[in-house]
């Protein structure tokens, strides 16, 4: 499986622009469906906190929302979205103290190159899935029930038979561990 190219996330850029010019509650939602995991992940690696990236993900949202930037964006809307959410995330680790300015920029994640041949792309899935499996079973269980099969947090903590909460501390511990051998938002271009 080779990598989504920049002509993939152009079109549905056009597509969902186009949409919220005719219908912006439903663009919304389907921006929200397109985009919303991908960046909680690349959060989650600058803030090494599956929480405080869903907190700044969510601000991008509802920021996006209420200051209408659908109608000022024209183009490469994704790239609008990774820009603000790793503005967001930044925002937040500094209002929470968990870095002190110096240590920000190393923190910082860059957007993956998305131009990578099938072969390396497999390499890299490969690794990931194999660290993947080496990870406490609640841990894997967790990544595969919201990441892999795409649950909401109360499907997968009821199929996993545990609370939201916990759900979402296996989750976080998870993708901690694999972001530190794996650009994870890599995995979410392909």
């Amino acid at each position: 499986m080779a990598a989504l190219s920049d002509k993939y996330y152009a079109e549905v850029d056009r597509q969902l622009l186009e949409l919220f010019s005719v219908n912006p509650k439903e663009a919304f939602r389907k921006l929200f469906d397109t985009y919303h995991m991908q960046l909680c992940v690349y959060a989650v690696q600058l803030t090494d906190s599956f929480e405080l990236a869903e907190e700044a993900v969510q601000d991008v949202f509802i920021y996006f929302w209420e200051k209408e930037y659908y109608k000022k964006i024209t183009d490469n809307l994704r790239g609008y979205l990774l820009t603000s959410t790793k503005n967001m995330a930044l925002a937040h680790l500094r209002h929470y103290q968990q870095y002190s300015m110096e240590e920000i920029p190393e923190v910082a994640a860059e957007i993956p190159d998305e131009s990578v041949d099938e072969e390396e792309w497999e390499e890299k899935v490969k690794a990931l899935y194999a660290d993947l499996e080496k990870l406490p079973e609640q841990e894997v269980a967790a990544v595969k029930a919201v990441i892999l099969d795409d649950k909401t947090y109360k499907e997968a903590a009821a199929k996993l038979r545990m609370s939201v909460n916990t759900l979402k501390t296996h989750l976080s511990r998870a993708l901690r561990k694999l972001r530190a051998r794996h650009n994870l938002l890599f995995f979410f271009l392909g």
